[in-house]
């Protein structure tokens, strides 16, 4: 079998090298893989300079095989193969994109059939949109915003994130978990959030707060993905303050109209979240698809 391994930071910068340097979606973000890699049992390790990653349901049985990216797919797709046969388990492909999809089929014809995977999108718009807010289209979101600002008006303020101040995001996301009737220490990605702040600087990580009369009430967290995407990993807000997702979402956007793109994710079969994803009218909505052996 595949002697897959936890991704290590040590390896982020190796496994990022294997994408494309203008990359925008999530499935080269090494960052988001390692700080998640024990919610969801991801793994990877390199074969013959072509990068492959799996997620695992336990110690030995594969969820899903990732696209391998290299020098040498093929061989890798083999070689994922026959670990799939040892494990007594059909190969999956998963979280494909359609490039990917479309490579699994030029090279394995007629192998696989190809499903759609429901709330695994990433939702990409444009920087400058989220920055400007501008038009008809976004005419409900500026309204959001004025009202907050008409609400809080002097008493909100935005704050960068940086090492000193992590505790406030970690306090929003505590809030977030007992406003919805959990308990942070079981929640995961509370958890998640935590080992972030625990090496934000370390990861490359930008982020920042928004407080109302000193009180943390929304904070948002990402990491570039290229030189041309940002991928905004977390947000939070504590919805007794109207406006505060917008508010926080575009003031963030601003600070980062040095990507051409922001990811923002995918939605996760949410019907909530599918809405408020869609309301910022994605530039492109980046689908996903899974390969199952015929």
């Amino acid at each position: 079998m595949i002697d897959f391994k936890p991704i290590e930071k040590g390896k982020i910068e190796e496994y990022r090298a294997y994408y494309s340097a203008d990359a925008i979606g999530c499935e080269s973000n090494f960052v988001n893989a390692y700080l998640w890699n024990e919610e969801y049992m991801l793994r990877a390790v390199v074969l013959d300079d072509t990068i492959v990653k799996a997620y695992f349901r336990d110690e030995l049985r594969v969820w899903g095989y990732c696209m391998p990216h290299g020098k040498n797919v093929r061989a890798a797709l083999e070689a994922v193969f026959a670990d799939a046969a040892e494990r007594g388990q059909a190969a999956r492909i998963a979280y494909m994109t359609k490039a990917e999809r479309d490579e699994l089929e030029a090279l394995f014809p007629d192998r696989f059939d190809y499903k759609r995977e429901e709330g695994n999108q990433d939702y990409i718009y444009l920087s400058r949109d989220l920055a400007t807010l501008a038009g008809k289209k976004y005419h409900a979101k500026r309204n959001h915003i004025s009202k907050f600002y008409r609400t809080y008006g002097d008493d909100a303020r935005f704050i960068t994130l940086e090492k000193s101040n992590l505790d406030l995001a970690l306090k929003v996301a505590a809030d977030w978990c007992a406003e919805n009737g959990e308990d942070p220490r079981d929640n995961g990605e509370y958890k998640v959030i935590k080992k972030a702040c625990e090496c934000f600087d370390e990861l490359g990580l930008h982020g920042a707060v928004l407080t109302v009369d000193g009180k943390p009430v929304a904070m948002t967290m990402g990491c570039a993905i290229s030189p041309v995407c940002f991928d905004v990993m977390f947000e939070k807000a504590l919805r007794e303050y109207d406006g505060v997702y917008a508010v926080i979402n575009n003031e963030f956007a601003k600070t980062l109209t040095g990507y051409t793109y922001i990811n923002r994710e995918e939605d996760m079969e949410l019907e909530g979240l599918r809405k408020a994803k869609l309301s910022y009218n994605p530039t492109i909505i980046y689908d996903r698809f899974s390969a199952f052996t015929k």
